[in-house]
């Protein structure tokens, strides 16, 4: 099983816990205004994952309250392994390059959410790049 099917299982069963059985979740999904989930369910979900994938993003790379949507998590635990392997440049170029994966399109409504969502990638990108250049 890759990061990313154990990610999304781990979400599921907690999402499943809180809402009821659902049928998919996509990268896109807000975590707590889409599914629903709390502070305390998210941190049960860095928990569980820090087990599964020996693993914990939280530390030193990347801010738990970046993480907004289940796409935040892959990329995370994406720059954690990365880092793991000495391959933090690799990582944080690719993190200036936005999310890997490609968001579900937003109603009209959330156009400020979405551009809010960009400028904070944006500045996510901008200090992981300075970290790998040795930067604070």
């Amino acid at each position: 099983m890759s990061s990313r099917e154990i990610i999304k299982a781990v979400v599921l069963d907690v999402v499943e816990e809180v809402s009821g059985p659902i049928e998919d979740i996509a990268p896109g999904d807000l975590l707590v205004d889409g599914l629903g989930l709390s502070s305390l369910h998210l941190a049960r979900i860095t928990a569980v994952l820090e087990q599964e994938l020996d693993l914990d993003p939280f530390i030193e790379l990347v801010p738990i309250t970046d993480v907004r949507t289940v796409g935040d998590l892959y990329d995370a635990y994406d720059l954690a392994a990365a880092a793991g392997t000495g391959d933090l440049a690799a990582a944080a170029t690719d993190a200036a390059s936005g999310p890997t994966w490609a968001p579900a399109a937003a109603p009209a409504a959330a156009g400020e959410d979405a551009a809010a969502a960009r400028r904070e990638a944006a500045r996510r990108g901008r200090d992981l790049r300075a970290q790998a250049r040795g930067g604070a």
